[in-house]
């Protein structure tokens, strides 16, 4: 029986008492001192700057932390004296260092720079980055072979590769279903686990050969994995699912064991007889007791939380925060220091509710359509009175929608039914569908009425003839994209290539790519300035928005609270960003390039449009309902 209940009224009373505790003497760290219950102590806390992420702890008693920084500046390794839990020197790195492992001797290093499409050999005694690997597309998950002659490495092209660290050439490679943010080297050294997080599964991979031995089906989002002290279970936290999967590897059955969240770090502490899964988007770490599965702790580290590594004492674990530090947890902890107050929140809209989730949004004159994916259905929304007038039938998962400049016809994308819906405007009704190949989403369409541009799963964006409703051309994309945006010039249309973390300018009459801007991560909506200036791209990993000036190309980035999806230029001119995991809008002034406002919507913001006649800013939220920002 869970013991969640108990411990989420324990997390309440402990986040009250914590605020009275005295502030720190020891420089960069902050500890409270009055502990709440028998046995039980406080969290200790050291500031680290640049966003750290990646986490590897050295016998010896120092660990290397990654500070990617979001891409703002050349990324760090940090090297912590974890005794004194002081940063002892800053390593100079790639762009967006983010997991890092040492070889068995700890006299190597090796960080993937993501961004740099490479993998960096640190030397440890000069504590200086002394050569590279190249890699195709962005690295992220690292092991070593039991020999440390061997490197295992995934990038952003959906691949798993095998590197000779002596000579740095390809050995082999594996296609995955999807990215892999975590794998794992078995301690008996038979095979290499790799989650493949959007696939939703785990691979069982004999490394050696190359080849998949088995493939567990977890479903959502698995992240990262340990395995038991005996070896013969893996645990894996899945950061959409809410749980901790327990595969029993002998036998190819899992359990699972509820989270409070959605898990990503993970780690075994107190000897191994604990199991800690950082909570991402709850600012929580979530602590089980592995022999019973029973969840003993919740501790609410605010921030985000990413990787977590044991220790070299064995018991206690260090927990990245995106946020900008380390905790550092022991067995008995349960509080940590009291977060700033939280700011006042903004009312400054109107929500409108729907029978269930909402996701894409278009705006004409008075109206406005929504997708509701899970029902069906579009619903027509009257920007006079903010209220629905109608709903109507139409494919299966609908999901982006966007009129005609007359605003007659609207054209919507259903996913499942490999289709795009056309939609007499007048009389709310599905009057035909243009069938395409692949699982379409995004949808734009031409200055001129004429042409729509759809991208699907088959990572392919599709022209179709509006005359004939028939497709006229296709471009292949390096991933599957889910925003697009046509510029008012008439000739250009802007594909982001999500897991390509790219953003492809197409000349549409050609369907020929004419520039590529990389920007990392995943990156999702777009908006282009009035003047024509300015592309922006909100980044759905790297809670950022990339400002690209069109004239020469260069790329600037404004730090947001989470990850953008949805987008839209407002009447005020500012851009108004959906952060899809933190529930949040954040308004963005790109004159200063500055968050000038934050709204906190709650549920799943999602698709953004703007209502120019009223200034107002609509927002779909997955949660069941409309937002309509004054």
């Amino acid at each position: 029986m869970s013991r969640l209940p108990t411990i989420l009224i324990t997390m309440a009373i402990g986040a009250t008492l914590a605020v009275g505790c005295s502030s720190p003497t020891e420089p960069g760290l902050i500890a409270a001192n009055q502990p709440i219950g028998s046995g039980d102590g406080t969290v200790a806390r050291m500031a680290l700057p640049s966003a750290p992420l990646g986490i590897a702890v050295a016998d010896e008693g120092f660990a290397y932390i990654t500070q990617p920084d979001h891409g703002f500046s050349g990324g760090t390794l940090a090297r912590v004296d974890l005794k004194g839990r002081t940063v002892t020197a800053t390593i100079p790195v790639g762009r967006v260092p983010s997991l890092v492992i040492f070889n068995a001797e700890r006299t190597r290093a090796y960080v993937s720079n993501q961004w740099s499409d490479n993998i960096g050999i640190v030397d440890v005694a000069s504590g200086t980055q002394i050569d590279t690997i190249p890699t195709i597309g962005d690295p992220f998950a690292l092991a070593l072979s039991p020999d440390g002659g061997t490197l295992l490495v995934t990038t952003n092209v959906n691949q798993l590769f095998k590197i000779d660290i002596a000579t740095k050439t390809t050995l082999g490679s594996i296609p995955l279903p999807a990215t892999s943010h975590h794998i794992l080297m078995d301690p008996h050294d038979k095979s290499l686990y790799v989650a493949t997080r959007d696939g939703g599964t785990v691979m069982e991979v004999d490394w050696r050969a190359m080849t998949v031995s088995r493939t567990f089906t977890l479903g959502g989002r698995p992240q990262d994995m340990t395995f038991a002290p005996n070896g013969e279970e893996l645990y894996v936290a899945n950061e959409v699912s809410n749980v901790l999967h327990v595969i029993d590897l002998a036998m190819g059955t899992f359990t699972n064991i509820p989270l409070a969240g959605g898990g990503e770090g993970l780690a075994l502490g107190n000897d191994g007889n604990d199991i800690y899964v950082g909570l991402v988007f709850a600012g929580a770490v979530q602590v089980i007791d592995r022999r019973d599965g029973e969840t003993v702790r919740l501790i609410p580290v605010g921030g985000v939380p990413r990787e977590i590594a044991l220790d070299y004492t064995g018991r206690d674990v260090l927990v990245s925060n995106e946020d900008g530090w380390v905790d550092f947890i022991e067995p008995s902890d349960s509080l940590v220091p009291p977060p700033p107050p939280p700011p006042q929140p903004d009312t400054g809209y109107t929500r409108v509710g729907l029978a269930d989730g909402a996701l894409g949004i278009a705006v004409s004159g008075d109206m406005a359509y929504v997708t509701r994916p899970y029902a069906n259905m579009v619903a027509r929304l009257d920007l006079r009175t903010n209220s629905v007038t109608t709903s109507f039938p139409v494919g299966n998962v609908p999901c982006y929608i966007v009129f005609n400049s007359t605003g007659t016809r609207a054209y919507e994308a259903n996913q499942f039914s490999d289709n795009v819906s056309v939609i007499d405007v007048a009389t709310n009704t599905q009057i035909a569908t243009i069938p395409l190949t692949g699982d379409p989403l995004p949808v734009a369409i031409s200055t001129d009425d004429n042409t729509l541009f759809v991208t699907t799963n088959a990572n392919q964006l599709f022209k179709v003839d509006l005359g004939t409703n028939t497709v006229t051309g296709s471009l292949a994309l390096p991933a599957t994209s889910h925003h697009l945006l046509t510029h008012p010039n008439g000739d250009l249309v802007y594909v982001a290539t999500r897991d390509g973390g790219t953003v492809l300018e197409v000349n549409w009459h050609t369907m020929s790519v004419v520039r590529t801007f990389f920007l990392g991560a995943r990156p999702q909506g777009m908006a282009i300035a009035a003047d024509q200036s300015e592309l922006y791209v909100a980044n759905e990993l790297s809670n950022v928005l990339h400002v690209i000036t069109l004239s020469s190309g260069a790329i600037t980035n404004v730090p947001l609270a989470g990850g953008g999806e949805g987008m839209s230029l407002g009447a005020d001119g500012k851009l108004y960003v959906g952060e899809v995991f933190s529930g949040l809008v954040q308004v963005v002034d790109p004159a200063t390039r500055t968050v000038v406002r934050t709204i906190t919507m709650g549920g799943t913001p999602r698709e953004v449009a703007t209502d120019a006649e009223r200034h107002h800013v609509l927002v779909a939220n997955e949660g069941g309902w409309v937002d309509i920002i004054r």
